[in-house]
């Protein structure tokens, strides 16, 4: 999957490997995902935050409990 990391210096579209979900957890595939005001002044330097941003989406369940198997979030 692509990822929108950062560094504390600069962003990056990096491939990711999918992550596989434990019990009683669900992978959601991401349809939409949204840059919010966090997103932004993190790559301002808020926190030192280093890793993967991005928080707001809306995705489908693909793997997980069956009743949630489809189910959009």
């Amino acid at each position: 999957m692509k990822a929108l990391c950062w560094d504390g210096t600069a962003l990056r579209l990096e491939e990711r490997p999918w992550p596989e979900p434990g019990p009683d957890e669900a992978l959601v595939r991401p349809i939409l995902a949204g840059v919010c005001n966090t997103d932004l002044e993190i790559v301002r330097g808020y926190l030192g935050f280093r890793g993967v941003l991005g928080h707001e989406l809306v995705g489908r369940v693909e793997q997980g409990p069956a009743e949630w198997l489809g189910a959009a979030w």
